[in-house]
């Protein structure tokens, strides 16, 4: 097995309005490859899935606050930890 940090970003939810304010856009995912298989490039859930491959979440947050205490920072640590605890 072999485990792939993903920091991806997404829309975020309820932007683009006149005060709407708008959601995390960065989340935190591992992809848990079997050694046969190759990484999705894009995570979809059944793609995943046809390939034997496990997506992890771990959180989301915003990508100008990416401190130690920050929602997307400590997302980051928790996903590195759970790689650490298995590698």
């Amino acid at each position: 097995m072999t485990y792939h940090l993903e920091i991806r970003s997404q829309h975020s939810v309820g932007a683009g309005g006149a005060g709407k304010f708008g959601g995390p856009d960065r989340y935190v995912a591992v992809q848990i490859v079997p050694d046969d298989a190759t990484p999705l490039k894009s995570l979809q859930q059944y793609a995943a899935r046809k390939r034997g491959i496990t997506i992890k979440y771990f959180g989301e947050g915003y990508a100008a606050h990416q401190g130690p205490r920050s929602m997307l920072g400590q997302a980051i640590a928790a996903a590195e930890r759970f790689i650490a605890a298995r590698t």
